[in-house]
């Protein structure tokens, strides 16, 4: 007998334990790791939310919310990142999203450093003239494609107005990390066969954040009326912890400046 055959609620718990199966396990090392984006067919269509891997960021500083210096309104600077302050991603170079409140920052500098914090490219952003969500993909001209088991560590920092230029004490600055792996062959043929609206969830089972969050939000992009994008994007951040984020809007930026 196969789990299709099982009753719903005995479906569901052989769905689950599968998934929770497939994933391996934290490692210490960055070589060598396995694949760990292993799913279960149609795991994604028992439950459509972002099933974290067992793995943590290194702990860091600064953390993926911030709120103080120039914000306006008690606003808060806030990655959009899951609990662990890690996103997974199979993307040679991946979209970061943050949530930017109205403040009166004369702009914004992001910065992507190896896990020794070397420095790896250095961008200075616009501030968005709407607050709201913002994106930015990895530059392909100034960076070599992410290297599959390396982790990164990337820095958001709002530039606040100071009488002393040098003086960086009033800056808010959040921070994560990103970590690009190989998609399972499961999940491989399974992206083939799924429509495009249903592959932000083929991701968010297999624990790949940044690609989860990426696919819906191009899709609300391009659907902004969609109540039904509108309801999986709610579910998907609520799903990590973000529900302070559900309803803010999506903005166009960043473009950078050098």
């Amino acid at each position: 007998m196969t789990w299709m055959n099982l009753p719903l609620s005995a479906a569901i718990l052989t769905v689950t334990l599968s998934l929770e199966t497939a994933i391996v396990p934290s490692l210490p090392a960055q070589s060598d790791r396995p694949t760990i984006t292993e799913t279960s067919p149609r795991a994604w269509q028992v439950s459509q939310t972002y099933i974290p891997p067992n793995r943590e960021a290194p702990r860091t500083t600064a953390g993926g919310a911030t709120r103080g210096g120039c914000l306006e309104n008690s606003g808060l600077l806030r990655s959009l990142m899951p609990a662990n302050n890690l996103g997974l991603t199979i993307a040679e170079y991946p979209t970061l999203y943050w949530d930017i409140p109205s403040s009166k920052a004369e702009a914004l500098e992001f910065e992507l450093r190896d896990a020794n914090e070397n420095r790896l490219v250095k961008k200075t952003l616009p501030i968005p003239s709407t607050p709201g969500v913002i994106r930015l993909t990895l530059p392909k001209r100034e960076l070599p494609p992410l290297a599959v088991g390396k982790m990164y560590h990337w820095y958001l920092t709002m530039v606040c107005p100071s009488e002393d230029s040098g003086d960086k004490s009033g800056n808010i600055i959040v921070d994560g990390w990103i970590e690009r792996t190989q998609a399972s062959p499961t999940l491989v043929k399974e992206l083939e066969k799924a429509e495009p609206s249903d592959r932000w969830a083929l991701y968010a089972a297999a624990g790949l954040w940044q690609d989860s969050l990426t696919t819906l939000a191009e899709l609300r992009r391009a659907n902004p009326d969609d109540s039904t994008l509108a309801d999986q994007w709610e579910k998907l951040l609520k799903s990590a912890d973000l529900d302070p984020i559900v309803e803010k809007p999506l903005v166009d930026c960043c473009t950078a400046n050098r």
